[in-house]
């Protein structure tokens, strides 16, 4: 099955949204349960491995969320993660390839993030979108060119977020809506690529 075109760019754009706005607010039975919805809806996953897989998302961010997290926790439920996905989708690359990728996308762009904190003037993102560009490539079975486009959309939606978790967006419903728009923006050059 190919993944790209198993799923809908709006509603996992959606699913991603709704579930930083959780992460961030240490929401986490709401993130659980947006994480099933996204699991579905991206990997085409059943509804039993959807569950268990939004248990180790969830239990990888929990992990990673505070300022002395646990990285190699929050690695290895990752990777159960991307196992269960591959399972549903049967995608190319190993669930440790995807597990360190992932983890790389996550800790630069908490970087870039705390850099932004301190100098909100700071508008360099191409590390996160290298990362994401990796990501990308590996996750959807493409070529860092191909998902280029999709890296830097995403990145643009993870430097909104940044704004309103880092206390300094002027209007935080505003940047809400451009994470989502920048989202979909990049889950359609995906399927664009694809």
């Amino acid at each position: 099955m190919n993944l790209v075109r198993t799923f809908n760019p709006n509603k996992v754009a959606y699913y991603e949204k709704a579930g930083w706005e959780a992460y961030y607010d240490h929401q986490w039975g709401r993130a659980f349960r947006l994480m099933v919805g996204l699991n579905r809806e991206e990997f085409g996953m059943p509804f039993g491995r959807a569950f268990l897989a939004a248990l180790d998302i969830v239990r990888a961010s929990i992990a990673f969320a505070p300022k002395d997290n646990d990285v190699p926790r929050a690695r290895h439920f990752i990777e159960r993660f991307y196992q269960k996905a591959r399972r549903s989708v049967g995608m190319k690359a190993a669930p440790t390839t995807l597990a360190d990728l992932e983890l790389d996308y996550w800790i630069v762009h908490r970087q870039l993030a705390l850099r932004r904190i301190q100098n909100q003037a700071d508008d360099d993102i191409e590390p996160m979108i290298e990362s994401l560009t990796r990501l990308h490539a590996a996750l959807f079975d493409s070529t860092p060119e191909q998902m280029r486009s999709s890296a830097e959309w995403r990145a643009l939606a993870a430097k909104a977020v940044d704004r309103i978790t880092g206390r300094y967006s002027n209007d935080v419903a505003a940047d809400w809506r451009e994470v989502e728009s920048s989202l979909q923006k990049a889950y359609q050059a995906v399927v664009a690529a694809g």
